[in-house]
């Protein structure tokens, strides 16, 4: 494993990894997450996709549904045998590598489209990260970040949480928009679009989550980019 990866313990992480999605708060969370990266994503079919800090696959299910040709990278091996699974039970075709977000695989100006979530607050090195994301693309090229918000109540709520237990949050980096486009710019991307969301508290109760219209209009409004999770489309100059 880089030595640019935050050391945790991805075999006992990979087995429970996607319980939380199963969870009526993860499933509510992830499907606005998803259709907020999938819209900025622009997904065209036939090109090619790179899924950075890939996981179980997720996303690269997603990406390989909307017909690109994708590659999933990340650290972890577990986490990587999910992933191909998922791909081979949906009737997917797809790749998978072993590596770092600090040290990409790949070749020069290889790929149409990056996609990187919460992926970008383990690694030891962002400046260097999103370099190599900026190499891998062609001119013109897509990376969006998905990435957790410093400046909301689901961060504070994680960092209570990692006071009392170990948490894969401890070992994470919140961010700000303000840092992210800041880091962006400084290699060399130009941001053209960022939608902030999950400005209801996690509370992870079905009743209340039918109430969520009200945090993501209302609250959204009076206190704006204080949602828990940014999707920040770039593009490489």
């Amino acid at each position: 494993m880089s030595t640019l990866q935050r050391a945790m313990n991805f075999k006992d992480l990979a087995a429970r990894y996607d319980a939380w999605y199963q969870t009526p708060l993860g499933a509510f969370a992830h499907a606005l997450e998803l259709d907020a990266i999938l819209a900025l994503a622009g997904v065209k079919p036939g090109e090619q996709a790179v899924d950075i800090g890939c996981g179980t696959g997720i996303y690269t299910v997603e990406l390989a549904q909307r017909g690109a040709r994708v590659i999933g990278i990340d650290p972890s091996m577990e986490m990587i045998t999910i992933a191909q699974e998922k791909l081979r039970q949906a009737g997917l075709t797809g790749h998978f590598v072993c590596g770092s977000a600090g040290a990409l695989p790949f070749r020069s100006q290889k790929f149409d489209l990056a996609l990187a979530v919460t992926s970008l607050c383990f690694v030891h090195s962002p400046d260097r990260a999103i370099e190599e994301m900026r190499r891998v693309l062609r001119p013109g090229g897509r990376l969006v970040l998905g990435e957790l918000n410093c400046f909301s109540p689901w961060a504070a709520w994680r960092r209570l949480k990692g006071f009392f237990r170990e948490t894969i949050y401890n070992q994470a980096h919140f961010w700000n928009r303000q840092e992210l486009e800041g880091l962006l710019r400084a290699q060399g991307f130009h941001s053209s679009n960022v939608r902030t969301l999950l400005y209801f508290p996690p509370i992870p109760s079905r009743t209340f989550l039918k109430s969520y219209r009200f945090f993501e209009v209302v609250i959204k409004k009076l206190l704006p980019g204080t949602g828990a999770f940014m999707v920040i489309k770039a593009e490489k100059r």
